[in-house]
């Protein structure tokens, strides 16, 4: 069968127009390890050849749009590929392409999902690190990556998100307060060594609102209770409410 136009696509593939009209879609690399621009010639036999071996660069092109997408990791291309149906021998194969070329690189991938989770999120290490390894980063590579999360960046952001926790639960005591901001942090994946170092000795509930909750308290008991049963009950109420008995952190 004679071939009579070459037409270029993108990505390294080639539209090839058969005199039958046929038109086949072919990477740029078959066509010179089987000599079809001297030729400008196919035989049944080897265009059945050619669309076996072309199956490696069409998955090629459709890793590439979702590469373009962003950034993946080895794992999660791997995964996507295998959930469209293709066997993990031609995906493998396709997987060493694109790493021989340099659109699949963990480093590259790791480096910037861990700056993108630093501006783009409050997730702490610990956090970043679970997600890297459920993508299929290794350890060692996770580790070397993260170097860029030191703990002073640790601490400042921990800093950020305690004032923002306080402005936002103002109407919490001390106790509840800090158990909500600690149990906050620590599911973000913030070291517990860096947030008692920000918590502790800090005031976390300003006087007027503990002297608010008590006189709200002490106006309703007192017309129950009175002398020790009244400050026993008051004192019972107040650390219900998250307030200690002196307002101390």
């Amino acid at each position: 069968m004679k071939i009579e136009k070459f037409s270029k696509n993108k990505n390294g593939m080639y539209i090839l127009t058969i005199e039958n009209g046929t038109k086949i879609k072919i990477h740029e690399d078959l066509i010179l390890k089987y000599e079809l621009l001297l030729s400008k010639e196919i035989t049944p036999s080897l265009l059945e050849t050619i669309n076996s071996e072309n199956q490696i660069y069409e998955l090629y092109e459709l890793s590439l749009k979702y590469l373009k997408i962003r950034l993946r990791g080895k794992k999660e291309l791997e995964e996507y590929l295998l959930k469209k149906g293709y066997s993990k021998e031609l995906i493998d194969s396709t997987v060493e392409l694109l790493q021989k070329q340099g659109y699949l690189d963990d480093k590259s991938y790791t480096n910037a999902f861990i700056h993108d989770k630093i501006l783009m999120s409050s997730a702490g290490p610990e956090k970043i690190k679970s997600e890297l390894e459920k993508n299929g980063i290794s350890c060692e590579l996770i580790e070397e990556c993260m170097s860029v999360f030191t703990k002073e960046l640790e601490k400042e952001r921990v800093e950020k998100i305690v004032k923002k926790q306080i402005q936002t639960n103002h109407n919490k005591g001390s106790i509840l307060l800090k158990r909500k901001i600690q149990m906050y942090l620590i599911n973000l994946g913030y070291s517990n060594d860096i947030i008692n170092e920000c918590l502790n000795g800090r005031k976390l509930v300003s006087e007027d609102l503990y002297q608010k909750e008590y006189e709200k308290l002490y106006t309703k008991l007192s017309k129950k209770y009175e002398g020790k049963e009244l400050e026993y009950r008051l004192k019972q109420k107040m650390y219900q409410k998250g307030f200690s008995n002196n307002n101390e952190e």
